[in-house]
């Protein structure tokens, strides 16, 4: 029940972790309609008529450069133009109008709502890192990763019982997300980025179908058990196994199981030369199976796909031996002293 709850858990942070990202998400799309209204305001405004400024239209005034710079910070390059009367004015890549102007030469400085939007320099024009044109970029291209996987997240609540559609939505979601992204950053505009984005989706669910398929078969191919027959162990060895069950031999941390030196014996010792639990001889084998749902999460995280179960019984008392598969025959050779009604499903 435990490791069901524990499960049940984990859907539902998944759920509410995808309702998060789909509302953030949503939220990024609402600030990009409202950077797209200020672009087609400072695109569409005209020069101001006499000395009167107002939000609505552009000023023009005249700069001489004092000098120009190109500011490594962090993993990128800040592009400053700065002025002799006007200050620094931070502007978004070095050209056409940057690496073109010396110190001395006069740039046209077009304003909007008060701020240095575009530097003109002969017949070409730049905009400044406070222009407008775009400011959608960002809040879309972290719209469109938030999206898919919020969307896989929520996936992940609804489909968890179906875990090849949980895998198939996940990489989906993954895929999907960073070509959204670069999409936002770098496509002309939203309809293309957009687009962009909704065009990679199917190529995406086609890519994760085809890995679910290939992890489906990998399960399978782990569930199957039969060819797991005893083997015993000639002379002392220490095979990687954990026993869990309410007896004294289970205990936290003894991942080590000494086999071929008496009884089987539990320890956390990778030598095997102390603090040895012994298995009894009434540790009765039942079957060998692959892992399940309701098994120790952290055995799944140890063993990977390479691991199966050894269910015993001990009187009355469960008993599981998680150990490797190739390792599983010497286990199941050295518990042959226990009763033993089967070794394998």
């Amino acid at each position: 029940m435990g490791a069901v709850g524990s499960r049940v858990g984990q859907a539902r942070v998944a759920a509410g972790t995808g309702m998060v990202l789909v509302l953030v998400s949503a939220a990024l799309f609402v600030v990009v309609s409202a950077a797209l209204a200020d672009k087609r305001a400072y695109e569409g405004a005209s020069a101001c008529r006499g000395d009167v400024a107002s939000d609505a239209c552009t000023t023009t005034a005249t700069g001489t450069v004092r000098d120009t710079e190109h500011d490594p910070h962090g993993r990128g390059v800040r592009h400053w133009l700065h002025l002799a009367e006007q200050g620094s004015v931070r502007m978004i890549g070095a050209e056409p109008v940057l690496n073109a102007v010396r110190p001395g030469d006069e740039v046209a400085l077009t304003y909007w709502r008060g701020e240095i939007r575009r530097v003109g320099f002969g017949d070409a024009e730049q905009e400044t890192w406070a222009s407008p044109v775009d400011d959608w970029r960002r809040p879309l291209a972290f719209g469109l990763i938030l999206l898919p996987l919020g969307l896989a997240a929520l996936g992940l609540g609804r489909w968890r019982r179906h875990r090849w559609l949980v895998i198939a939505g996940v990489l989906t979601g993954a895929v999907v997300s960073s070509v959204g992204f670069v999409a936002g950053m770098e496509a002309s505009d939203v309809p293309n980025a957009l687009l962009v984005t909704a065009a990679s989706a199917p190529p995406a669910a086609v890519l994760g179908a085809a890995y679910a398929w290939w992890w489906g078969r990998r399960m399978k191919a782990a569930a199957d058990v039969s060819g797991i027959v005893a083997v015993p162990p000639e002379g002392k060895r220490c095979v990687r196994a954990t026993v869990r069950g309410d007896v004294p031999y289970s205990v936290d941390g003894f991942d080590t199981l000494v086999v071929g030196d008496g009884r089987p014996a539990a320890t956390p010792d990778p030598e095997g030369r102390v603090a040895r639990r012994a298995l009894p001889e009434t540790l009765t084998v039942l079957r060998v199976r692959a892992f399940e749902p309701d098994d120790p999460e952290g055995w799944m995280r140890a063993y990977r796909h390479d691991g199966v179960v050894i269910e015993c019984r001990d009187g009355d008392r469960p008993v599981l031996v998680a150990t490797r598969r190739r390792d599983a025959p010497l286990v199941l050779g050295a518990l042959k002293e226990a009763p033993m009604s089967t070794t394998s499903r």
